[in-house]
């Protein structure tokens, strides 16, 4: 069986899309306020660099020199600086990559040339195939200007997403060493650490820079990355001063105060914990809205659920807000907004697989979304029990097998030990084994039980019910009504549409064995 969606942690680790769109919702901004020398050392640096590019530009014209100056003038937020090369890579669009061409259009603002944003996984392609298009696209443009720090990040991204490690973390070294105090680089690189599992890393390169205390963007991500690694944060002092003084326009503060009120959840001081959280809401990103989503019921602050209705990219929030409304479809078309989003992160392609394996007829769409989550975490546990599972509910046994055997081996006594014990079992009744079946079902229905997880419980109940119904065994019906009555009592929203399809499972599966009686 699948574990039920949970959120049983959340940090404000920051988002890693694409730049582009990334630089649109305005996480490249400057801000309003930071410390007098630090800004004058910065702006000065910028200064020089574009004055040295628009130089070489000037005495001699080329479509290389143009690119790296709109790159370079889109990255300082400088637009203005590149008026003259952005109109010259237009007269000459058919010597230039589209990448290159829908910079230029944005610095003159001009439409994108389709009048339309370009969605990364069209509808009639698998995601796979999708990011390895985009690989070849993003490679293209390397070739021909190198010293684009944002399009080794966009490379770095798919590599990572295609599970390809060693490619993913060349990349993003060189978009370090090309841009290291870049908020959009170095908050990628602490994404990037977290996805592998090294928040330490993240922790110790957002410490070397003594842009971070100045950064509220980069001090949220110094506390989450901290949080996650197990280390003492060292910029509250300095972010607590921040936000108390609002020294910054609300959307730059909003993932600091999300973060500090998660750090102060540790010590359970409710009311400060609500004042950070609403201050978050101010003006907040789509990350900030969803960690106040997940913090909100432990200090009891009431949502109206209009917070995220004008809050772009905001796919995390209303699929978990769907989700428990039970609006299942819109939860997983945001899950799979999500995933596009991020095409490197589990979460979303495992919300979206374990919606798809409840809601169509076939386990097909699972399989895809959670292979494609896979190739990007291939050692997640949650991941590969998920694999089996829908392989062996498609029939698919000698593959499920080899899934679940790459899982660790965990105690029966923990959920995720259970989990795999209920996959097991499962797999064992379709191998033909209803002894071995009964067995692991069982085992792991009292172990839930022990746990005290009650909904864990029904779970198991409830596919176990079902295996024992296609054999007609003459306890299914009651054991199978009695569990989804308990249930719909918990209501759980995953518990109740797995009793739902359970049901209906077991009754497709007695009319079409009445049928050919």
């Amino acid at each position: 069986m699948t574990q039920l969606p949970r959120q049983d942690e959340r940090q404000v680790i920051p988002r890693w899309r694409d730049a582009a769109t990334a630089v649109q919702l305005g996480e490249a901004n400057s801000l309003k306020r930071v410390d007098p020398q630090q800004a004058a050392r910065v702006r000065a640096q910028a200064d020089v660099r574009l004055l040295d590019l628009q130089q070489a530009f000037t005495a001699r014209p080329t479509i290389g020199r143009a690119a790296e100056l709109t790159g370079a003038a889109t990255l300082l937020r400088r637009v203005e600086a590149a008026q003259d090369a952005a109109a010259y890579l237009l007269r000459h669009a058919s010597d230039t990559t589209e990448s290159v061409l829908r910079g230029a259009r944005g610095i003159l603002g001009l439409p994108p040339l389709d009048g339309r944003a370009m969605e990364l996984i069209p509808p009639d392609e698998s995601a796979s195939a999708a990011m390895t298009r985009e690989v070849r696209r993003l490679r293209a443009d390397l070739r021909a200007f190198d010293r684009n720090p944002l399009a080794h990040l966009d490379l770095a991204r798919m590599y990572a997403s295609l599970g390809v490690s060693q490619k993913a973390e060349r990349h993003l070294h060189v978009a370090l060493g090309l841009a290291p105090q870049h908020r959009l680089v170095l908050r990628a690189a602490v994404r990037y650490y977290v996805h592998v599992q090294a928040p330490d890393e993240a922790v110790h390169l957002l410490r070397r820079q003594a842009r971070t205390t100045q950064d509220p963007w980069l001090m949220a991500a110094e506390i989450s990355a901290a949080m996650m690694a197990d280390l003492t944060p060292r910029t509250v002092k300095r972010a607590r001063e921040a936000v108390d003084r609002r020294e910054f326009h609300p959307q730059h503060t909003s993932e600091l105060a999300a973060a500090l009120g998660t750090l102060e959840l540790q010590d359970a001081k409710a009311k400060k914990v609500r004042r950070l959280l609403q201050q978050a809401l101010e003006q907040p990103t789509e990350n900030a809205l969803a960690q106040v989503q997940w913090a909100a019921p432990q200090v009891r602050l009431d949502l109206t659920g209009t917070e995220w209705q004008d809050v772009p990219h905001n796919f995390e929030a209303v699929g978990w807000a769907s989700y428990q409304t039970r609006q299942y479809e819109v939860a997983r078309s945001a899950y799979l907004a999500w995933l596009r989003d991020e095409p490197f992160s589990a979460e979303p392609a495992l919300l979206a697989g374990y919606l798809s394996h409840l809601l169509d007829p076939t386990a097909s769409r699972a399989i895809e979304l959670t292979r494609l989550a896979l190739a990007a975490s291939p050692e997640d546990d949650l991941l590969l029990n998920n694999m089996a599972f829908y392989l062996a509910e498609d029939g698919q046994l000698d593959l499920a097998e080899q899934y679940l055997a790459r899982a660790d081996v965990f105690s029966p006594e923990s959920k995720l030990g259970l989990t795999l014990r209920a996959t097991q079992g499962l797999i064992a009744f379709r191998r033909g084994d209803p002894q071995r079946g009964r067995e692991l079902y069982e085992q792991a229905i009292l172990a839930a039980r022990a746990l005290s997880l009650k909904d864990y419980e029904l779970l198991a109940t409830l596919y176990y019910s079902r295996e024992l119904a296609r054999l007609q065994d003459p306890s299914a019906g009651a054991r199978l009504a009695q569990a989804a009555l308990a249930a719909d009592r918990i209501a759980e929203p995953g518990l109740v549409l797995t009793a739902q399809r359970v049901t209906a499972d077991v009754q497709l599966h007695l009319n079409s064995t009445s049928g050919s009686g």
